[in-house]
């Protein structure tokens, strides 16, 4: 046998002891990745890995930053008790800056880097609707995004649940109660140029159309315009009494600001998006009169702890982690991710996203630890909330003008 002979056979032979060594580390389950082989995407044996992407660093941080620490705050209580049926929750959430391509690679990189069992809480409506296809072909489930857009929960998905009211519901439901109880005939809307502004858009043409009112304007703006002079000239000309916004937070301020100092006094709601404590506080004082229609609503964490040992405590422990006040997104961060915590512990302890869904869809009569109304769920009802509040700022301060009003 020549020298060439040799080498081939010895290299068979590597070839062969290789592939016996495989299988024999196979047939015996060695290393962590075959011993889990039998689990879903984002389970080990002792971690279950939850995502999320939002708006950390940008314009909506105001609305993404309190909502993931009160997300965090649940799941560090979960753990510090010994986690889910011995499973410690892991929370990988990525900054998006509200921005869809930030928003596309922060999925990708969830799914296939983190390695998420479920989005929880993940910010925008734009941003989800770009990822929902990625996310549902690798069976990661949206749980509760960061927007109230009507596509989060509809059509019907057995992977996408959510925690608001829709946006067009928020509309028709502020909308209607203004004309009920103060008569207005002549409305107009003012919104962003994005898909969230257009499903505002779409309640404020069906409030317009069951009512029988007349719109005098419409007008579409994009994220970055500051001057609303010339947009309040229109509506002022235009002999609307009442304006629906669906606005971001610094467009709220000045499109108000602008109309009052322009002279215009007809009522100005928006939905749920400006519902925040810097709302009050902002124009020193200027907000006075202001309305917005949201699908949830905050504790007196100050005179509550009277009331509620609970969520005096909350309220407490809340402050001292992250030093700074809970706003109404801490509270919904906290309450979605306890659902999504009772869901995984009425799973079991042979936990599948499937089983996580059921135990989501069996959920009755929720009881929101902070006195909002029950929340359920069932095959056939994907989202939580069922209710609409309407508030004014009165002395810088929300106080509720009407709870539970019809949508």
């Amino acid at each position: 046998m020549n020298a060439g002979a040799r080498e081939i056979n010895m290299m068979d032979a590597i070839k062969i002891l290789l592939l016996i060594f495989t299988l024999i580390v196979a047939g015996c389950g060695g290393g962590d990745q075959s011993a889990n082989s039998d689990l879903p995407r984002g389970v080990t044996a002792d971690t279950i890995i939850i995502g999320s992407h939002t708006d950390l660093s940008a314009h909506l941080a105001i609305w993404g930053v309190p909502m993931t620490n009160g997300i965090r705050m649940r799941f560090a209580e979960v753990n510090a008790a010994g986690g889910v049926h011995g499973r410690s929750i892991e929370f990988l959430v990525e900054d998006s800056q509200y921005q869809v391509p930030l928003a596309v690679k922060a999925t990708n990189k969830l799914i296939h880097v983190g390695q998420i069992f479920a989005m929880l809480g993940a910010m925008g409506t734009p941003q989800n609707n770009a990822v929902f296809e990625r996310m549902f072909a690798a069976n990661v489930p949206s749980m509760f995004p960061l927007t109230a857009a009507l596509s989060m929960y509809e059509p019907l998905h057995p992977l996408k649940f959510s925690y608001f009211v829709s946006y067009r519901n928020q509309a028709r439901g502020g909308i209607s109660y203004m004309v009920e109880h103060y008569g207005y005939k002549n409305v107009c809307l003012q919104t962003m140029a994005t898909d969230y502004g257009a499903e505002i858009e779409l309640g404020f043409e069906q409030a317009v159309e069951e009512l029988e009112l007349t719109v005098t304007y419409v007008g579409r703006h994009k994220g970055s315009e500051t001057d609303f002079t010339g947009t309040i000239t229109k509506i002022k000309n235009s002999g609307c009494e009442f304006l629906f916004l669906g606005p971001f937070i610094k467009d709220t301020i000045l499109l108000y600001t602008a109309a009052r100092d322009a002279g215009w006094q007809g009522a100005i709601v928006a939905n749920m998006v400006p519902y925040l404590p810097e709302i009050p506080a902002a124009a020193d004082g200027g907000m006075n009169g202001f309305y917005a229609v949201a699908p949830f609503f905050v504790p007196d964490f100050i005179n509550e702890e009277i009331k509620d040992p609970w969520i005096a405590e909350w309220y407490a422990a809340y402050t001292q982690t992250y030093g700074d006040e809970p706003a109404a997104q801490s509270v919904i961060g906290y309450v979605i991710a306890d659902l999504l915590v009772r869901a995984l512990i009425a799973a079991g302890p042979d936990l599948t996203v499937e089983k996580m869904l059921a135990a989501l869809e069996a959920i009755e009569h929720y009881e929101d630890p902070f006195g909002g109304p029950s929340l359920s769920f069932s095959a056939t009802k994907h989202v939580a909330s069922n209710y609409l509040n309407l508030y004014q700022v009165v002395d810088e301060k929300w106080v509720t003008v009407a709870a539970a009003i019809p949508y």
